[in-house]
């Protein structure tokens, strides 16, 4: 299909097509992420209505990133070779049978079968490893800032999925509502990416960053064409493999826990919900923030303050834990400080490092090398969410996951810290 048109429709307006790929990327995340990162919102539904323990059920995502791991670095594969027209629309076809298959599941077999393999694949396929792999094909001084804008996908998903899902879920249960998503994901997913990719800049003739850029001044030195050995003899490589493992446990662990967690607290559905959307704002706005501020003043500065401020999140979050329900505004008080610093820091820390891995193995294999690395981001994602469930089934209460979170938050620092100082 020649579309050359296209890209020249938009050049005669003055729009570099490289961020028409960040809206498609944007698009893309927002529903196929967003989705992922709401699953709280369905575990606390499905909680309710089957009486299955926190840590079974929570295996149901544990499946899930199983699969995620053991595809990602397929998926990066993948990406290289056939491109993201042809991948993409597999995702999103995965995405739509997967969550389809578990609206009709009835035993907490069938739906980890059918949430573990449709949808762990079809988040390899469609998350962060392959777009976070496109935008080095356009980008080169604003890459943290076409990184960011991307991965606000993500954030904003997480907002208006679980918002729209606690509402669909209300009135039509959680059965219907995964039914409906999966037929959305397959309508709007397919037809965007089959239509607006294309390869990079290079292929379409035109220069990374658009006509207007200008030759970088402070970007981190980039080691073109990395192959998988290259990589594997690097130090850097294997702390950035256990600053994603961390990531994983702690985020997914926030993704599956949070809302139940406020709900104990005596919140309702629909206000844990929403409290847990704008962490997903927060998570864009902090990715908007640190991106290009990590274009400016490196990356590993970043890191320092962002893994700061998230385990001041993390001690306001338990504190809140600990106040009676009379203490309202308290609590909301520090929920509200609990949003700003991790929500903005750790869970907008995406961009920083997907910048980091591109400026260490820009090339070729970047997005092999991406999938490699979220072996990693997988299995700390699969272990997270069952053992915070388990501890909650064991102990009672949450008081040993945040504490747990916050000694991933710090390794998750250090490691990508040390890698980042690895490149100079």
């Amino acid at each position: 299909m020649n579309t050359s048109w296209l890209i020249a429709w938009f050049g005669r307006r003055g729009i570099y097509y490289g961020w028409v790929i960040v809206a498609v990327m944007f698009v893309t995340l927002f529903i196929a992420l967003g989705f992922r990162f709401a699953f709280g919102v369905f575990y606390s539904a499905i909680l309710d209505e089957t009486g299955w323990s926190r840590a079974d059920t929570a295996g149901v995502v544990s499946a899930s990133m199983i699969v995620y791991a053991c595809t990602a670095a397929l998926s990066g594969y993948l990406f290289d070779r056939l491109g993201a027209r042809v991948l993409f629309p597999l995702g999103a076809l995965c995405m739509g049978a997967g969550l389809m298959l578990c609206s009709t599941s009835e035993t907490l077999a069938g739906l980890t079968l059918s949430y573990g393999i449709f949808l762990g694949f079809s988040f390899a396929a469609l998350g962060f490893i392959p777009h976070m792999a496109i935008v080095p094909r356009w980008f080169a001084r604003r890459r943290g800032l076409a990184s960011a804008a991307s991965l606000a996908g993500v954030g904003l998903g997480s907002l208006g999925v679980a918002t729209l899902s606690a509402e669909l879920i209300v009135h039509i249960g959680w059965r219907e509502t995964m039914w409906w998503f999966g037929i959305a994901a397959m309508v709007v997913l397919i037809p965007i990416n089959l239509l607006f990719h294309r390869h990079s800049a290079e292929r379409v003739g035109l220069a990374p960053d658009g006509p207007s850029a200008q030759p970088a001044e402070r970007t981190a030195p980039v080691k073109t064409g990395a192959t998988i050995g290259d990589a594997f003899r690097t130090p850097a490589f294997w702390l950035l493999a256990m600053s994603v493992t961390m990531t994983g446990l702690c985020n997914m662990i926030i993704v599956v826990h949070q809302t139940r967690f406020l709900v104990d607290m005596g919140y309702s559905l629909a206000l844990a919900s929403l409290i847990f959307g704008m962490l997903g704002v927060m998570r864009a706005t902090g990715g908007l923030i640190w991106g290009p501020l990590s274009d400016r003043i490196g990356r590993g500065a970043c890191v320092v303050v962002i893994c700061s401020i998230s385990l001041v999140g993390l001690a306001l979050l338990w504190l809140t834990s600990l106040l009676p329900a009379e203490s309202f505004a308290l609590r909301i008080a520090l929920l509200a400080g609990y949003l700003l610093t991790f929500g903005i820091g750790y869970n907008g820390m995406g961009p920083v490092y997907a910048s980091a891995v591109s400026d260490r193995f820009a090339g070729r294999n970047l997005g092999t090398i991406l999938g490699l690395l979220d072996l990693g981001f997988g299995l700390g994602s699969a272990v997270g969410p069952w053992w915070a469930g388990w501890m909650f089934d064991r102990y009672g209460n949450y008081d040993g996951v945040i504490l747990g979170v916050a000694l991933g938050v710090m390794i998750t620092g250090l490691g990508l810290w040390a890698a980042t100082r690895q490149q100079r």
